[in-house]
């Protein structure tokens, strides 16, 4: 795969993804709160928590689907696998991501939590929000929650294409003698 179909590849999956989980993920929220009052920073219909947990549970779950499937199409010559020089820079990190797919998805969940939720909730601490009434809140958290999955699917999809460049830290070590 060159870089052009890369970027392409990533660029097209990216904004489906988002596109489909910020449809759901708005709809879902709607459905669940919209006779429950305004949305606060905290309590029985809150923000905070819930995009906490929407972090770390949506890149979980979609590193659990993207990843496999990703690697079948590879398998079945429907993808190839990029050079690692066809890697955009900034997706070179995936190369050191561990082989085991449960933890990639904790990965991504964590990422998810700590460089996406954390700085969303210190922004709108920051503008001073403390309340969203039901629809203000779907449709914010429908759209963060497609930026989350469109931003966090290209390096999954990235990481299934290249499986075979991972760098094993084992092997990276010289053998003792």
């Amino acid at each position: 795969m060159t870089p052009s179909e890369l970027k392409h590849y990533l660029v097209h999956s990216g904004t489906t993804n988002g596109l489909a989980n910020a449809v759901a993920n708005g709809v879902i929220c709607w459905l669940l709160i919209k006779n429950k009052g305004d949305v606060t920073w905290w309590g029985h219909s809150n923000f905070g928590g819930d995009l906490l947990a929407t972090a770390f549970i949506l890149p979980f779950i979609v590193a659990l689907i993207v990843i496999p499937l990703q690697r079948s199409k590879r398998r079945k010559g429907k993808l190839s696998s990029p050079d690692a020089k066809a890697l955009p820079s900034h997706l070179n990190w995936v190369l050191h991501m561990p082989k085991n797919l449960w933890a990639r998805a904790s990965l991504f969940g964590l990422i998810g939590t700590v460089a996406i939720a954390g700085p969303t909730l210190l922004a709108l601490f920051l503008v001073g929000t403390t309340t969203f009434t039901p629809l203000q809140y779907a449709l914010f958290k429908g759209l963060w929650a497609g930026l989350l999955a469109a931003i966090l699917v290209c390096p999954m999809i990235t990481l299934a294409l290249v499986d075979e460049l991972l760098v094993d830290e084992l092997e990276q070590e010289p053998a003792p003698q």
